[in-house]
């Protein structure tokens, strides 16, 4: 995914940093691009609010080029942007989400590395309701705080290799990405049929298109 995700959470907006399982949603699971390992490859962000406790998806931005290439569908203008009116959201396992950039720290690729923000917390969530939340700040300030020291140095394979072990033993959630293709596709599988339970299906009402 190229796109930056968003979530609101207690009055507050949120960058998302990471999920387990990947996906929070895929637009496949909701009918918007076909069910193949190819759309699994395709760009998309999502952005979410809570409401008492329950996940609720707000809208999904597809890549146009993504959509014209898998579904046939080219739109002028660049990215659509699809917006719901209260999905809710069938997701369990944990969300990494940050706000409050103080400073840019990279360990892998371009994006910004976790302790980057001041503020970072993960949510449990189970069946889409919030479970509880865990503050991670303390902990990203410590890594924050070494490297200013110069006690640690992400210039370092030691030191980088420290640093992902106590970030690894510090976060709830397993951040891993699924080894195999068809692993991933299980996955989305599985949950395309959760939109497709009654309960959900009419939370699936698409209001804007851009």
């Amino acid at each position: 995914m190229n796109f930056e995700q968003h979530m609101a959470y207690l009055g507050k907006n949120y960058i998302i940093l990471n999920t387990e399982q990947e996906f929070i949603i895929h637009p496949a699971a909701l009918g918007l691009l076909p069910l193949t390992n190819a759309s699994l490859q395709s760009s998309f962000s999502c952005d979410f609010h809570m409401e008492n406790y329950r996940l609720i998806l707000d809208n999904i931005t597809l890549l146009n080029e993504d959509l014209s290439k898998l579904s046939g569908i080219s739109m002028e203008g660049g990215n659509k942007k699809i917006a719901f009116n209260g999905c809710k959201v069938s997701y369990s396992g944990t969300v990494l989400i940050a706000s409050d950039q103080v400073k840019e720290y990279y360990m892998n690729g371009q994006s910004l590395a976790c302790f980057s923000y001041q503020k970072v917390l993960e949510l449990v969530f189970e069946d889409g309701i919030l479970i509880t939340t865990i503050d991670q700040s303390k902990a990203m300030q410590r890594i924050r705080k070494n490297i200013e020291l110069g006690l640690r140095s992400l210039n370092k394979s030691r030191d980088l290799r420290c640093i992902k072990r106590f970030i690894n033993s510090s976060f709830v959630g397993d951040y891993k990405t699924f080894l195999l293709a068809n692993n991933r596709l299980k996955y989305l599988k599985e949950m395309k049929k959760d939109y497709m339970d009654t309960k959900l299906r009419p939370t699936l009402d698409i209001i804007t298109e851009k």
